[in-house]
């Protein structure tokens, strides 16, 4: 039924994010993750060097630049071996992948990919973000899944004689928000709302870095538009029928795994080297029953992520009836961001006193796993996974009442 057996090519990939990870990295993130000074935190040169081995393009044709490698399971390939050097880095490489194809060559018009294409291929620093999430707008529930085609966005667009649109209102929680250079900013129109291709250097366009506890190397934004002009036939135009970028949900589940890796590696390293009772801790039977625990979730998780990729690259498997019908991306999703949360709980017991100490490996790790968790949206991923299963819709959300 299911044959996720690798190709050539996509070890080749595999490989090449690997060693871009291990060697580039993995050596600075620690320092670069207790950095105070947001703006030393961002990697400059390992997005210059990782743009230049084609991680922001390589799911784009190769007549568009890139390398044709659009399939699921190629990216999820890429994402955790990125993440298991820093999540954060790792960031602003796949939502900006994962944006690329569905984007450039899926859906701009031929106008519209006449001028930002190039832009794109041609400054290695040039990354992506879309703009939805704002202060005080109630999207639902079920936003994080699935936003309403319904949705009122306080972000207004009003369109001028020209032609032209002028956004007013804000953004918050965006991810590589401060750094991108084009945003798709969901803005209210009398027609309702529409995905604005905005370009970062826009007068009246202002950005403020938000901190967080974990995946600190990878920036978050609030972003501000007062009065921003964005000329006439920057509307995105809507995504054809049928599967067009990466998959949200698989490259947050696999970020999450990488993260998870490399927490497993590192506690792996540590009790193999320190001792305890006369001999390394490792050999200790509750050791041992951690690490066992710690490796069967990360296993679990990547076959999750790999099941669902392979599902999303052959539809025609749940068209002939040789796959059952299943939410295969949310489950990766929602079991994968739990089960990394926990295993790097677990690493970081095994550290013991150390496991808490700023600077560690394993500290680190737990405030990514935490980051990934909130975002691997436990309650609607398993309420969606619930109606699926069952076969019904909620009327009501699940927390009415709850603010």
């Amino acid at each position: 039924m299911f044959d996720i057996r690798l190709s050539d090519e996509q070890r080749e990939f595999q490989k090449l994010a690997r060693e871009f990870a291990q060697n580039e990295i993995k050596p600075v993130s620690f320092a670069l993750d207790q950095e105070p000074n947001w703006e030393k935190r961002v990697p400059i040169d390992l997005l210059k060097k990782g743009s230049q081995l084609g991680f922001r393009t390589f799911v784009l044709s190769e007549e568009n630049g890139g390398t044709g490698a659009s399939d699921q399971l190629t990216n999820c390939l890429v994402a955790e071996e990125l993440s298991a050097g820093d999540i954060g880095t790792a960031y602003y490489f796949m939502l900006t992948a994962r944006r690329a194809r569905d984007w450039f060559e899926l859906r701009m018009t031929p106008e519209q990919r006449a001028y930002f294409l190039p832009r794109f291929l041609n400054d290695d620093l040039y990354f992506t973000t879309v703009a939805i999430h704002e202060p005080d707008t109630d999207l639902g529930f079920d936003y994080f899944t699935e936003t309403p085609e319904d949705a009122k966005f306080k972000t207004r667009a009003v369109e001028q004689p020209d032609g032209s649109w002028i956004i007013n209102g804000a953004k918050n929680f965006q991810t590589v928000g401060y750094m991108a250079k084009l945003l798709v900013v969901m803005a209210q129109t009398p027609e309702g709302a529409k995905p604005f291709l905005v370009e970062g250097d826009s007068k009246g366009l202002i950005r403020r870095p938000m901190s967080k506890i974990g995946r600190r190397v990878g920036d978050n934004a609030e972003i501000f538009f007062d009065d921003v002009r964005v000329p006439k036939g920057r509307i995105l135009p809507p995504a054809p029928k049928g599967r067009t970028d990466m998959g949200t949900h698989l490259v947050i589940a696999s970020l999450t795994l990488g993260v998870g890796r490399a927490a497993l590696e590192e506690t792996l390293k540590y009790t193999q080297e320190r001792t305890s009772g006369g001999k390394l801790i490792v050999k200790h039977q509750a050791v041992g029953l951690f690490l066992a625990e710690m490796a069967m979730h990360l296993e679990a998780s990547r076959r999750m992520i790999w099941t669902a990729a392979w599902v999303k690259d052959h539809p025609e498997a749940i068209e002939d009836g040789s796959v059952e019908q299943k939410p295969y991306e949310l489950m990766a999703l929602a079991f994968t961001g739990t089960a990394v949360q926990r295993l790097t709980e677990q690493g970081m017991e095994l550290f013991g006193g150390m496991g808490v100490i700023a600077g560690m490996p394993i500290e680190k790790y737990v405030r990514d796993a935490l980051i990934q968790k909130h975002i691997s949206f436990p309650f609607p991923s398993r309420f969606k996974i619930a109606e699926a299963l069952a076969g019904y819709k909620r009327k009501v959300p699940p927390f009415v009442g709850v603010n």
